[in-house]
């Protein structure tokens, strides 16, 4: 790229809106411009830089490399600059804009971003639920802005912080076969038949992780979504759920959870944002609503 040239905030706005809608005409609805508009905006960027950074495809509009390598900085430099805006228009204070948050575990989740919506309720928050490994791709694309991940250490590339630590292990009925166990070993683990989140999930990531280094390879009968599909098999007595203590609630009295007597199988919560986002107003002050909101929730 050509050290003199300097891309407009105009231009990155309209090359951030086409790549991540997929469409010309999608980003110049966004953006409140018209489609010839946005199309002029990235042809003269891409003469400007002399770079290619949107192609057609098979599947239409597709990103070149030399965009995804810049897209984090991008995002970041755009949600800077939206900053900037508010300070200028004295609404430093987050009285709109929009807000992304995915999320994998709803009981860790649910708490800070109530909290978050009842301190900015001019700030549209959307939130996903998903496993945590399918998180992570939509954090580095900016179709997350944060996001709640189970890992058993802090992420590489990520901007972490830890907001929960917890074992993980069975979750079996009170009054079923195990309701005098008060732990297990993984050879005891191997002859149940267990109910997983899916592939994806951290729960299921540390706890095969873990099996896998002991020797032990569990009778996983199932690999599911959500946790209350989870504990409604383990109910049903379909077999027994793998999971965390705290993911059981009030309503769940006729559950009960089992450690495992294995401390690989320590795991941690983690909010979690793309580094160069991390300083934006909005992030920044999610982290610390959740720091907050988690603390008060242990006490």
């Amino acid at each position: 790229m050509p050290s003199n040239v300097e891309p407009s905030i105009r231009q990155l706005k309209a090359l951030e809106a086409v790549a991540r809608t997929g469409s010309f005409t999608a980003a110049a609805e966004e953006l409140g411009v018209s489609q010839p508009t946005v199309s002029n905006l990235i042809v003269a960027l891409e003469r400007q830089t002399e770079c290619r950074f949107l192609r057609r495809g098979n599947k239409g509009i597709e990103t070149t490399e030399m965009f995804e390598t810049l897209r984090p900085q991008i995002k970041a430099l755009l949600a800077l600059k939206s900053e900037v805006d508010l300070a200028i228009g004295a609404r430093k204070d987050l009285k709109s804009g929009s807000f992304w948050v995915g999320y994998s575990t709803y009981q860790i989740a649910m708490p800070p971003i109530a909290r978050f919506i009842q301190t900015y309720p001019g700030v549209t928050l959307n939130a996903r639920a998903m496993a945590s490994l399918d998180l992570l791709p939509l954090l580095r694309t900016g179709d997350l802005d944060v996001a709640f991940v189970t890992a058993r250490e802090p992420l590489e590339t990520m901007h972490c912080q830890k907001v929960s630590s917890f074992r993980i292990g069975i979750v079996a009925q009170s009054e079923g076969a195990l309701r005098d166990v008060e732990s297990l070993s993984w050879a005891d683990v191997a002859k149940l038949r267990l109910i997983q989140r899916e592939p994806n999930a951290g729960t299921r990531q540390v706890f095969e992780r873990a099996a896998s280094e002991a020797g032990i390879a569990p009778d996983t009968i199932l690999g599911l979504g959500s946790w209350g599909s989870i504990t409604s098999l383990v109910r049903a007595g379909v077999g027994e759920g793998v999971g965390f203590e705290s993911e059981l609630v009030t309503a769940d009295k006729d559950l009960k959870f089992i450690p495992i007597n294995d401390q690989k199988l320590s795991a941690h919560q983690f909010l979690v944002s793309m580094p160069a986002m991390a300083a934006s107003a909005t992030v920044r002050q999610f982290y610390e609503i959740t720091q907050e909101t988690l603390a008060s929730v242990s006490e």
